[in-house]
């Protein structure tokens, strides 16, 4: 987006009531970019933040956003960076929303560190296995939290535990596999597929239990 896209857009904005909003057209905008144009998805979201100051939800869809579009890139610490500003947007009785963000955390941390353990990897694992079950059976929620086990368990001297882990996640890499919420899905056309990495999958590849 060149210069002048910004004060049209922001001229287009003035329609819309409220910086709210406002804010939530840019990142919902930003989120949609192509991935060659990811970096221009960015600067929309850091534009809009700095020009629609709003309360803590839209601050923190942004921040969420923004670290999505970085994940999607595999700049995993810009995304992990992107994920903590949002973490940060939220108060102590937020809780909810921060045990959703810190399981982004915890994904952005394994690959960051090479999939070794660390007591923030814990620390991130610990909150986010404390979602609610319909959440949790996402089949990507499944998977991330098999992973971190396998971490975890494994530095922690705990091998069979640690195996059941491994066999959780080997099965839901299987591209065959069925959500166990897809049942409730299928009414709202949503089909829940895992969105696995190069990274974790050589990763999964090395384990020797």
């Amino acid at each position: 987006m060149p210069k002048e896209a910004y004060a049209e857009y922001e001229a287009l904005l003035k329609r819309v009531r409220g910086n709210f909003l406002r804010l939530q057209h840019c990142y919902t905008t930003a989120v949609q970019f192509p991935t060659k144009r990811s970096q221009e998805g960015i600067d929309l979201i850091q534009w809009a933040l700095e020009e629609f100051p709003d309360t803590w939800f839209p601050t923190y869809s942004a921040y969420y956003n923004m670290g999505i579009i970085h994940e999607r890139c595999r700049n995993y610490h810009a995304a992990y960076e992107a994920y903590r500003k949002a973490a940060d947007v939220l108060s102590n009785d937020q809780i909810s929303y921060q045990r959703t963000i810190s399981g982004n955390l915890m994904w952005m941390l394994l690959h960051i560190d090479a999939f070794k353990y660390s007591e923030q990897l814990e620390e991130h694992y610990a909150l986010f296995s404390e979602i609610d079950d319909f959440e949790k059976a996402f089949i990507n929620n499944e998977f991330r939290i098999a992973v971190a086990e396998i971490v975890i368990l494994s530095y922690k001297g705990i091998p069979d535990k640690a195996e059941a882990a491994l066999e959780r996640a080997l099965r839901f890499s299987n591209p065959n596999i069925v959500s166990r919420i897809q049942g409730i899905l299928n009414k709202h056309r949503i089909k829940d597929v895992l969105k696995n990495t190069p990274e974790c999958a050589a990763f999964l590849k090395t384990v020797n239990l």
